[in-house]
């Protein structure tokens, strides 16, 4: 179980330092009304650390940047429904217990946050020794399914779960293969070229973070950021736009909109904005980190992908030797330039396939394959399924 160093101060003073270094078990708890968080303090405090948050944004802020080993979570709440809440919380900690609160129990959403993750429900008022038992043992629980995990041994490091899903929306094709393929060594991934499909998406993926390239923006693209708030409230969106309109501080809010990128967009300059919103979970894990060189070359194959080329001729563009851009390009992104290039025209053949009726001929012409034959069995060798059957499922 994780530790906390040192008690931590409520009323959302949560960013002042800790003024004891005592090591406790960090409850957090997420309701709007201040009467119950001053009421759980006296309840929790003499042997939990406790944090606080009255909106659900800000406890899935603790949740990402702070250890928290419990969750006292309210259903209603007047910006994020704690439903709501509770699912963004298992998408990022899914072995972080959560424990409903609710004045109002029906079967209905007792059934919802069991399916949803909860690992107990409470009913307001409660009293203080229900409450307290109840946090114990959900703790007790938790230990145990850890220490059993533990005694089988640490799981592969690709076996476990990605706890982030990217969606890129919008911009050129090439922009959102090269950049999908740079995060999907640490995160689900997926891209669409249509705000309508981003949507679809939306219901479908349930991401951790939208990446929405609009250029100028559009009434089309202001109705896409409104509804995705609606339709999911605490996913934190960063968007590549040149309207100054959206670098206002007000806008930024309503939508929870976590940056402005303009145009046009450095790759490593975007992976460090995704890092700031969602720090990675597991200790090994890291946003990939691109310096200049290994930046430029992204950008490069971006719009370059189709032709005939080599690390060699990529290096001279650049500005550095091969032997270097290759070492670089390897540490800072993980495979080899001629393997990312490779994976970025499969990622493009999907969106191709998936989203036009284009021939399988035409798809290998535009992005440099020999010939069909060549297509299909790097398709098949990277995502496992010939095209064809890539085609049909998708539809």
């Amino acid at each position: 179980m994780r530790r906390a160093i040192g008690t931590l101060q409520s009323k959302e003073s949560n960013d002042a330092p800790p003024t004891s270094l005592v090591e406790r078990t960090v409850v957090l708890i997420v309701d709007d009304d201040d009467g119950v968080r001053d009421a759980l303090h006296v309840v929790l405090d003499e042997e939990y650390a406790v944090l606080e948050a009255a909106h659900g944004r800000t406890a899935l802020d603790l949740v990402l940047s702070r250890p928290v080993d419990l969750v006292l979570l309210d259903i209603l709440m007047p910006d994020v429904d704690g439903l709501e809440i509770l699912q963004e919380i298992k998408a990022l900690e899914p072995n972080l217990p959560v424990i409903m609160m609710t004045a109002v129990k029906t079967v209905r959403t007792t059934v919802a946050a069991m399916k949803l993750g909860a690992s107990d429900y409470l009913t307001k008022p409660f009293q203080h020794d229900e409450l307290l038992a109840t946090i114990r043992r959900v703790l007790e629980e938790r230990t145990g399914r850890l220490g059993a995990h533990a005694e089988r041994g640490p799981p592969e490091r690709e076996a476990l779960p990605r706890t982030h899903r990217i969606l890129f929306v919008g911009g050129a094709p090439g922009w959102r293969a090269t950049l999908a393929v740079v995060v999907e060594r640490v995160a689900r991934v997926e891209t669409t070229a249509t705000l309508v499909d981003g949507l679809n998406r939306v219901l479908r993926f349930r991401p951790t973070c939208v990446i929405l390239n609009v250029g100028r923006s559009t009434d089309e693209a202001a109705r896409f950021l409104g509804a995705l708030n609606a339709q999911s409230p605490a996913c934190p969106v960063l968007v590549v736009s040149d309207d100054a309109y959206l670098g206002e501080a007000p806008v930024w809010e309503a939508l929870n909109i976590r940056g402005v990128v303009r145009p046009p967009v450095n790759a490593g300059d975007l992976m460090r904005q995704v890092g700031g919103v969602l720090p990675l979970n597991r200790a090994n894990d890291a946003w990939p980190q691109l310096g200049e060189s290994v930046s430029r070359t992204v950008d490069y194959l971006g719009h370059h992908f189709a032709e005939d080329l080599t690390v060699e001729g990529i290096a001279e563009i650049i500005d550095i030797s091969s032997s270097h851009l290759a070492h670089l390009f390897r540490s800072e992104i993980g495979m080899s330039v001629r393997d990312y290039l490779t994976r970025v025209r499969v990622a493009m053949a999907q969106d191709l396939l998936a989203h036009t009726d284009e021939k399988l001929e035409s798809v290998a012409a535009q992005l440099g394959f020999a010939d069909t034959s060549h297509l299909t069995h790097v398709f098949q060798r990277i995502t496992g399924r010939p095209p064809g059957a890539y085609r049909r499922s998708a539809g």
